[in-house]
């Protein structure tokens, strides 16, 4: 049992652990414990952890049903220690299928709440808005803020811990110059980022494949949201290749400096890219991509039901207009050993994909990203509350 106050930190994924980092900083700065989930960024900067950030990264029904009574458990651990008299604070980042009941059960214990990233209202669920009254919300994009005054929440604009990294590469290189290192990329990486949900990123990761298979001649690099996903990724690559990869196939780890993976991104000649925060971090870097995402059938049929929303890369929703092609296609729906269909659509896409477009991608969502409060701002507000 934690015997010394506490603030209980709760990320589930690797895009909540990028978020999350700054946050447990903070915590520490004002003198408490950092404890609850997170990943290896959290660690580093010294949280405290509870349960295995590795158990939780999971995408969709589908994948969520076969592991629920072990998340369960971990959610379990979560909630006894958010009732221990030592926790003054909750602070939830993303991660809605534990932070949404975590957060109601800190209301109750009449305990404050910082939630980072909350739920995408904006596209489904709306009613998750009015649980979230009387909670501080920290966003990151303005439009998201909108929303949530419209329910009336104590919403603040975070800044976004990738736009100032991002920022120095195409300006430092000039136009002109990118320009010219886009025409002799020849050596210059492919990326494939299929996602940080192994099971997930899995069924993307061979969709991809099938992909670069027929028409990319660069390097390709598979990047792994964290170093445990490199194994898996490894042994797919063997898989799909009968046992033989191919020269200029690697999987390597995504650095964890933002300043180290915007000049990753700005430097790659293209890439491929699952649904999340990596859309938004490829844009900002002036990467040329394209995104893609292969859900089982059951998240894809609850998708087209419920989910109210044009776009679902990041990038497109920000600017409000397809200026990045996205496809989805359900698992199962193509076939994979034939040139044709989806992937000479995807193909063809990425073709498309011009440097000189992907910078001013860039420049207009930096624009839209200007300002916004450090994470101590907020934790600062929601202590207050405590202290009072």
């Amino acid at each position: 049992m934690i015997k010394t106050p506490f603030v209980l930190l709760c990320a589930g994924e690797d895009s909540g652990d990028v978020l999350g980092e700054g946050l447990v900083s903070a915590v520490l700065q004002s003198g408490l414990k950092a404890c609850g989930a997170g990943g290896s960024r959290m660690l580093r900067a010294g949280l405290e952890p509870l349960i295995d950030f590795e158990e939780l990264p999971v995408s969709g029904f589908g994948d969520v049903l076969p592991r629920y009574f072990r998340l369960r458990k971990l959610y379990n651990v979560m909630s006894a220690a958010l009732r221990f008299p030592e926790c003054v604070a909750f602070v939830a980042i993303d991660y809605p299928g534990f932070n949404m009941g975590l957060t109601i059960l800190a209301k109750k214990l009449n305990k404050p709440v910082l939630y980072v990233a909350p739920p995408q209202v904006w596209a489904w669920k709306h009613s998750r808005a009015k649980k979230l009254q009387g909670v501080k919300l920290a966003v990151l994009f303005e439009f998201e803020k909108e929303v949530y005054e419209k329910y009336g929440c104590n919403v603040g604009l975070l800044r976004h811990p990738f736009a100032e990294s991002s920022s120095e590469q195409p300006r430092t290189l000039g136009l002109q110059q990118s320009l010219e290192q886009s025409r002799t990329s020849a050596e210059n990486a492919f990326l494939l980022l299929p996602g940080s949900r192994q099971s997930q990123a899995l069924r993307n990761l061979n969709f991809y494949l099938n992909i670069v298979k027929f028409g990319k001649k660069n390097p390709i690099k598979i990047l792994a949201a964290r170093a445990s996903l490199v194994a898996p990724f490894e042994k797919s690559l063997k898989l799909f290749f009968d046992g033989t990869v191919p020269e200029g196939f690697s999987v390597q780890v995504v650095p964890t400096n933002a300043k180290d993976r915007a000049q990753l991104f700005a430097s790659a000649c293209g890439a491929l890219a699952a649904p999340g925060t990596a859309t938004l971090e490829l844009a900002l870097s002036a990467c040329p991509l394209v995104v893609a995402t292969v859900p089982d059938r059951l998240t894809y049929a609850m998708g087209k039901m419920f989910v109210r929303t044009d776009s679902f890369a990041m990038p497109n929703i920000l600017l409000q207009q397809k200026v990045i092609s996205e496809f989805i296609t359900p698992s199962g729906a193509c076939k994979t050993n034939v040139r044709g269909g989806i992937f000479e659509q995807i193909l063809s896409a990425l073709e498309n994909c011009k440097k000189d477009s992907a910078i001013k991608i860039a420049e207009s969502l930096r624009q839209k990203l200007q300002g916004g409060k450090l994470p101590l701002e907020f934790l600062g507000q929601v202590l207050q509350r405590e202290a009072h």
